[in-house]
């Protein structure tokens, strides 16, 4: 008897994470090919390219960026792939990929309930994992120039959370959800992808930090099919990163 609850329970589950109007939704998805799974490492390709090709241009030598150029490439090359993906695909497959509906008032509690558990908890929980699985800490950068400052608010707050949740939670889930795998799929594909293009960005720290973020925002994702309340917890967790990084707010990564 209490398999068979376990059971009906664990079916339940999965069919919420799969609500009934999610076929519809990336059906527009069909569209696609597979090949635009690809489009996630994009911007990372055409930001290290740039780069490559700097250091060809002169030489193999420091062809002088400054430190701040990473960031502010990536974001661009974001903007570039959005732009690309736009005009390339229709007004469907742009609108199943940008999927951003009004939410409910549940998805509106659910989206604040996680964005605190993922600062209160996964903010010190990051640094409890680095530890035991022996990379360097995760560590917000301390900022007092404007131009770092500007890049760091334009890359990591304007930019990449609406960037970052079409790519991964849009296209790259939307994507396999249409082929007809169950959830668990994209979702953990999503996420090994989305942490691992952290790892140019913020080391292994920050690899860790992206996934338990990760684990968090896709979950959103999947429950109420929409991408407006896993843009705005990424939002909110970078605005706080930012507040972090001007020394307005204290860090919960050194707990």
């Amino acid at each position: 008897m209490a398999e068979d609850t376990t059971t009906v329970g664990s079916a339940n589950f999965w069919t919420h994470l799969r609500p009934q109007d999610r076929d519809q939704t990336v059906a527009p998805l069909s569209a696609l090919s597979s090949w635009w799974l690809l489009a996630v490492l994009a911007p990372i390709g055409l930001t290290v390219l740039v780069i490559a090709s700097a250091y060809t241009l002169t030489g193999g030598q420091d062809p002088g960026f400054p430190l701040q150029f990473p960031l502010l490439m990536y974001g661009f090359a974001n903007l570039v792939v959005l732009v690309g993906l736009c005009v390339q695909v229709g007004e469907e497959v742009w609108k199943a990929s940008a999927l951003f509906r009004d939410p409910s008032s549940a998805e509106v509690a659910a989206g604040m309930g996680a964005t605190g558990l993922g600062i209160i908890i996964g903010w010190p929980l990051t640094t409890v994992v680095s530890e035991t699985v022996g990379v360097a800490h995760y560590t917000v950068p301390s900022l007092t120039a404007v131009v770092p400052i500007a890049v760091l608010f334009l890359g990591s707050v304007a930019v990449a959370p609406i960037a970052e949740e079409i790519l991964y939670r849009g296209v790259f889930l939307g994507i396999v959800l249409e082929r007809g795998y169950a959830p668990v799929v994209p979702s953990v594909g999503s996420l090994v992808v989305f942490a691992g293009i952290h790892l140019f960005k913020a080391g292994l720290g920050g690899v860790v930090n992206a996934f338990l973020l990760g684990v968090l925002v896709t979950a959103l994702r999947l429950w109420f099919d929409n991408l407006l309340g896993v843009w705005s917890m990424h939002t909110l967790n970078n605005v706080l990163e930012f507040l972090v990084a001007i020394s307005v707010i204290p860090s919960l990564y050194a707990l």
